[in-house]
């Protein structure tokens, strides 16, 4: 794994919240979220898997990070009202 490589590691937080591995798919967001802190679905994947976790509040501030960085992201605001 490039360890430069935003794609990367959103990917592979993906295959891994896929698989129920919550917490290691949130290290693979942050990470992503370090390299490149403007990538909205970051944010938006990382809230999801906070949920599966029952981490509500901050599931929360992933989506207002989502929709503050793309307003245009239907899935942030679906996402928040359930």
């Amino acid at each position: 794994l490039d360890p430069q490589n935003f794609d990367a590691y959103l990917n592979k937080g993906i295959v891994l919240e896929a698989s129920g591995q919550f917490e290691q798919a949130i290290a693979c967001y942050n990470r992503t979220i370090e390299l490149n802190p403007q990538l909205d679905n970051a944010y938006l994947n990382k809230g999801c898997a906070l949920n599966a976790l029952g981490r509500y509040q901050e599931e929360i501030e992933c989506y207002d990070t989502t929709i503050e960085l793309n307003p245009q992201n239907p899935d942030a605001y679906f996402n928040k009202g359930r």
